[in-house]
Parts: C-alpha cells; sequence; structure tokens
C-alpha cells in the first residue's frame, strides 16, 4: 500500500510540473500585441483615475479660495492690497494664475519684494515687503512721499508742516507719475545731506533747498536757521565747527542770514545787516 500511494504522489507531482512548464510555455508563446496591450490597458486606467482626480480638485467646490493671508504690510491696508491683487473669492484655487496675481500687485510702488502662493485647499498667501518713505518732495507744486532710490510712492495732501520726514524742494522737475524713479543726482545728495544732519544734529533741521546740482541750503522748519553745503562728506568734515558756530550764535543772540559751509577747512557766519 505504501508504495502505491508513493507511486501516486510522484505522478501527481510530474502532471503539476508539466502543467507549470505548459503555462510558462503558452506566456512565452503569446504574441507582442497582447503584452503592448496589456500594459496600454494599465496606462490607460491610471490615467483615467488622474484625469478624474484632477476634474474634481478643478471643479470642486471643496477648493474654493476662502481666505487671503496678507503679512508685510504696514502702509498698505489689506483691503488695498486684496483689491489690487485681483483675487476672486469663491474661484477654484488651480485655477488662479499667480503670475497675474503678481504682476497686479507690482503695479503698487509702495511693494518692493513680494511672494504669492497657494495653501491647499483653500487659502492663498500674500507675503511683501513694502518700501519705506525716505523723504517728501516738491514737484511741479504738489507735494509727495519718495523712497530713498528716488522712487515715487504716492501723492500727499497736507501741507509741509504735517510731515514728519525730510522736505525736499527745487528739483528742476515740473511733474512726474506715481511708482516713476526720480533720476537727478542732486536728489540723492540733498537726501544724504539732510540726513548725515538729522544724525548730528536730531531734530534741528527739517528741509533742504537744492540752489545747484553741486550746491544745497539746508533749513529749520521756520526758516531762521539756514546752512550751506557743497557736498555730504562737508557735513561729516566740519561738524566740530558747525556745532561750534551754532553755539555762538545761540550765546551771542546773532541774527544770521546763513552758515557758509562750503570752504575747504572752514565755515562763515554770514551775519544779517
Amino acid at each position: 500500500m505504501i508504495n502505491d500511494n508513493e507511486e501516486e504522489k510522484e505522478l501527481e507531482e510530474e502532471e503539476e510540473k508539466k502543467e507549470l512548464e505548459k503555462e510558462e510555455e503558452s506566456k512565452k508563446s503569446q504574441p507582442l500585441g497582447i503584452e503592448i496591450s496589456k500594459i496600454l490597458i494599465f496606462y490607460l486606467i491610471i490615467g483615467f483615475l488622474g484625469w478624474g482626480f484632477f476634474n474634481f480638485m478643478f471643479n470642486s467646490k471643496f477648493c474654493n479660495i476662502e481666505e487671503v493671508i496678507i503679512k508685510g504690510n504696514s502702509y498698505l491696508s489689506e483691503n488695498e492690497i486684496f483689491a489690487k491683487s485681483q483675487i476672486k473669492l469663491g474661484k477654484n484655487i488651480f485655477k488662479l494664475d499667480l503670475n497675474k496675481v503678481i504682476n497686479s500687485l507690482k503695479e503698487e510702488p509702495w511693494i518692493r519684494e513680494l511672494e504669492v502662493k497657494r495653501v491647499i485647499p483653500n487659502k492663498i498667501i500674500i507675503s511683501l515687503e513694502e518700501r519705506k518713505a525716505a523723504a517728501i518732495v516738491y514737484i511741479g507744486e504738489e507735494y509727495f512721499s519718495s523712497s530713498k532710490e528716488g522712487i515715487v510712492l504716492s501723492k500727499i495732501d497736507k501741507t509741509k508742516r504735517g510731515f514728519n520726514l525730510p522736505f525736499i524742494l527745487g528739483l528742476k522737475i515740473t511733474e512726474i507719475k506715481i511708482g516713476k524713479k526720480i533720476d537727478e543726482t542732486e536728489f540723492r545728495t540733498a537726501l544724504e545731506i539732510i540726513n548725515l544732519a538729522e544724525v548730528i544734529l536730531p531734530k534741528k533741521f527739517c528741509m533742504i533747498k537744492i540752489l545747484a546740482p553741486d550746491d544745497f541750503m539746508i533749513c529749520n522748519e521756520d526758516d531762521t536757521l539756514k546752512v550751506r553745503v557743497n557736498k555730504p562728506e562737508e557735513i561729516i568734515k566740519k561738524e566740530k565747527l558747525l556745532r561750534e558756530a551754532l553755539e555762538k550764535i545761540e550765546n551771542e543772540k546773532l541774527l544770521v542770514e546763513y552758515i557758509d559751509m562750503s570752504f575747504k577747512d572752514s565755515l562763515i557766519i554770514k551775519v544779517k545787516k
């Protein structure tokens, strides 16, 4: 009996081996077209699933913009930035053209640096760095705020007494547009001079008049104290002389037309006659 069982097992194993060999031979003998068809069907299924997913994302209310987060603003209000971005709440987040938003916001001269990104599923984050107003410039009988680079930031509808920034007048410009740059070199020289004066003598001077490209007059608010300067280095080089001159004027109650710092190694107090 044992021998009979062993023989049956051996026969069964041989039959299984033959069947496996037949299957392998049948696979090898399959035409190349069938193999290609299987691969194509697989990729078609993957593509269909992917299309379905993206179709859902692009058309589902789940991905509609619900919130715009604005970071880094100080001068500009969130409402101003949002309006300038032209972003529509309720629009699908993937249908929003980020480059269009960035280009629209870059038209605002107060914005120096900018980044706009999507936060899936329904938020937009606008991160920006604003320019800083460095001076008030008088051009064509109007007041404008300007950055230190000379970018005209905005028009100001106030009298000069309401300004907390250095006031520059005398530029040979009749008109200028918001967002344009003041290219005149005397603007940058004037700004440097008045800023140096503020460092050395805080709150003593508030305006500078451009008399010529190399001739400037810094003044106090009521125009009773004037200092004539040719270049910024004179403020630093003659700081001690300037302090002594101001002390002399105050102590002796002198009526002064202006202090002239344009001489090489000295300055002159020009007294009113």
